[in-house]
């Protein structure tokens, strides 16, 4: 086994060069699927080395293997590369160049991370056992680019990955440290758009329209009544309805209003049952009230369940490289969503969080901007994985 003190003087050796790094991939964010110029700085760093680079299975991905000098199973390891709508107000000097879009979930970090321990783990090849999959996935914010990635066939790949990990940045864990915890940890979270229709008339005359705008109003309050009421009180759910939108004036009754919305949940039995509920609920009330409704429901990510055996298998790893201490045990469940769950449900895996510190700025927050400082023991905990895993 790699000792602790070798693993964390090949990091600090690399450590200047992945901060610079996380500074350039912040000015340059990009939304999913447009991510052009961040593969471009990922391909153009890993060029030269002794990785193979494949082509894109998609367009703005990146996927690379670093062989070992020792046979042993095969790791994969996952960073996401897409940003976020959202306008940066951090002052930082490697602010977001790009207006309305900004790094806000971290994404730079775990990029600069997953390239970071490319580069220890290269320098450590002949001595590695099995291989090392590296995965710069576009889209996870919005458009499941892991979903997509994985069908392209990324997991079929040879030689196949036998375990999968991939780390998060984390506001309110203490610097430095990682956690996870075994079982269904980010929720499930399907998107709706639901369209009353009805008849428009003049303000003055409700009762010669069918007013969609009253109907919608009563649908979205007897929403909240699925969790409520509907679904087991033991059975975490959330039924949102985030934007509506109906008329053009405040004397003119509209003939249609559209509202879109979420539904989350970690039993995936629950996803069917929702959307039918959504639909009964809007068909009820839109019948009472003389209108007609239209629902598109949009299955999307799934539940993210981490396996035990990994979960038991990062502790060990963090504690002995990082510390004991630098594992902590709370990891509560949360209904935010994460596209690697379709990683982890066709390969035994986990999704660490990494502390960014108790005080650090709320994920998608204009003032969010990942830690330097956490880049060291996140390039060490993926480095040291990969040795683990492979080696194990």
């Amino acid at each position: 086994m790699t000792s602790r003190t070798e693993l964390q003087s090949r990091v600090a050796e690399v450590l200047p060069e992945m901060t610079e790094l996380r500074h350039a991939l912040h000015r340059i964010p990009e939304l999913h699927w447009q991510e052009r110029k961040t593969a471009e700085l990922i391909r153009g760093r890993l060029k030269g080395t002794s990785l193979e680079v494949l082509p894109p299975l998609l367009e703005t991905d990146t996927v690379a293997l670093l062989r070992g000098g020792k046979p042993g199973r095969c790791v994969l390891l996952r960073c996401d590369i897409d940003a976020l709508p959202v306008a940066e107000k951090t002052g930082k000097p490697w602010t977001s160049t790009h207006g309305g879009r900004a790094h806000s979930c971290g994404h730079d970090g775990h990029m600069a991370m997953l390239l970071g321990a490319a580069k220890v783990l290269e320098g450590m090849a002949r001595e590695l056992h099995g291989s090392v999959r590296f995965v710069f996935q576009p889209a996870e914010e919005e458009e499941c680019g892991g979903k997509a990635l994985v069908e392209k066939g990324l997991l079929e790949l040879a030689p196949r990955a036998e375990v999968a990990f991939a780390l998060h940045g984390w506001p309110g864990i203490p610097r430095g440290c990682l956690t996870s915890a075994a079982g269904a940890m980010w929720a499930a979270a399907d998107r709706f758009t639901l369209t009353v229709r009805g008849r428009g008339g003049h303000a003055a005359l409700p009762h010669r329209a069918a007013d969609p705008v009253a109907a919608a109003a009563q649908v979205v309050v007897s929403l909240q009544t699925i969790v409520s009421r509907l679904v087991d009180p033991l059975e975490p759910a959330v039924v949102s309805v985030c934007r509506i939108e109906g008329g053009h004036s405040s004397n003119v009754i509209p003939d249609h209003v559209v509202m879109e919305g979420t539904t989350r949940y970690f039993n995936r039995s629950l996803g069917p049952f929702l959307r039918e509920r959504i639909d009964g609920i809007a068909a009820g009330i839109c019948s009472a009230a003389g209108c007609t409704h239209e629902l598109a429901y949009r299955e999307g990510y799934i539940p993210l369940v981490n396996d035990p055996s990994a979960v038991d298998m990062a502790r060990a790893t963090v504690s002995a490289y990082l510390g004991p201490e630098a594992w902590v045990r709370d990891h509560p469940r949360w209904m935010g969503a994460e596209d690697f769950a379709f990683y982890l449900d066709k390969v035994p895996g986990a999704l660490l969080r990494l502390g960014l510190g108790e005080d650090w700025p709320p994920l998608h927050a204009p003032g969010f901007d990942f830690n330097d400082q956490s880049l060291e023991p996140g390039i060490t905990a993926l480095a040291g994985l990969a040795i683990d895993v492979c080696s194990g």
